[in-house]
């Protein structure tokens, strides 16, 4: 297990123990509107059309590289707890311009104030919106998958759990899927440790909640029916054997499902493809994928 070299330079920047604070309140909010400033001063890919919208309550962001293109539900990490459509905006605008899908971000509510379930009705409100609303925004949700990366990615398995027709594929990158999991220890690092990680479940799911099967999704009784499904996992990161077990599962009981370990990788690596080639080739990846499915649909 040898990390790549440019994860062991974004570590060496973060430096040891980054991901030790205690995570207050106060804290929080501190980290939110750090990332959010850090974010808003970087450079941005133009688009052909991008616009927040209000869908049914739920903020939004719609990414548009052009009319009529296909449209995915994005669902941004952070633990339920940090990030918002600016710390991701930089990437939808990437992720759009190099697949041509149009995408619609969700400014979903964030833990601690507002915990499951929460979260998880705002996906899914927003889903339901854009089946609705895609003619009106000259994009088309005939085929409508959604691409979620860490807590989002949780977020959108959820809903698949909850409701296996709400979306038509699932891409679900380093997914927390089952809060039971024993995290490994010798996997933690600066990207993500595993008593951050446990802080975060707490934060969104606290108590008997984590065993919800739209929580914890890897505990659901009957994966079958799900949505065809792509999981990606980072090799140094203490979610990766959770989301493999997790894929493992969906394959058992019979849905698409195709497993990346994205080697020499840590957490958040996806959504920084100035900083890794990995991200850019998963973006490739993710693009062609779901122009197959819905190829395969139409």
């Amino acid at each position: 297990m040898t990390l790549h070299p440019q994860s062991r330079a974004l570590l060496e920047a973060m430096g040891e123990g980054a991901d030790a604070v205690e995570m207050t309140l106060e804290v929080v909010r501190a980290l939110r509107s750090d990332a959010r400033e850090a974010a808003l001063s970087g450079p941005r890919i133009g688009l052909d059309h991008v616009v927040d919208v209000d869908a049914d309550g739920v903020p939004c962001r719609l990414y548009r590289p052009r009319q009529g293109a296909p449209v995915a539900l994005y669902v941004h990490g952070g633990g339920w707890v940090l990030h918002d459509l600016e710390t991701h905006d930089a990437f939808c605008r990437h992720l759009a311009h190099q697949t041509g899908w149009a995408l619609l971000a969700v400014d979903y509510r964030r833990a601690p104030e507002h915990p499951y379930p929460a979260p998880l009705d705002d996906v899914q409100t927003a889903g339901a919106w854009l089946r609705e609303h895609d003619r009106g925004h000259r994009v088309d949700a005939s085929f409508m998958p959604a691409i979620g990366d860490s807590s989002g990615a949780n977020l959108v398995a959820g809903l698949c759990v909850r409701d296996a027709g709400a979306v038509d594929a699932q891409v679900l990158l380093y997914p927390p899927v089952d809060r039971r999991a024993e995290l490994p220890i010798g996997l933690g690092n600066a990207a993500l440790e595993a008593p951050t990680m446990d802080w975060f479940w707490d934060a969104y799911a606290p108590g008997d909640l984590a065993d919800l099967p739209d929580v914890s999704p890897a505990r659901a009784t009957d994966l079958s029916g799900q949505p065809p499904a792509y999981v990606v996992t980072a090799e140094h990161d203490v979610l990766r054997d959770q989301g493999e077990e997790h894929a493992a599962r969906l394959a058992e009981a019979g849905v698409d499902v195709l497993a990346h370990r994205a080697l020499g990788m840590v957490h958040s690596f996806w959504r920084q493809p100035a900083l890794f080639d990995a991200s850019r080739s998963t973006v490739t990846v993710v693009g062609a994928l779901l122009d197959a499915h819905r190829s395969r649909r139409r």
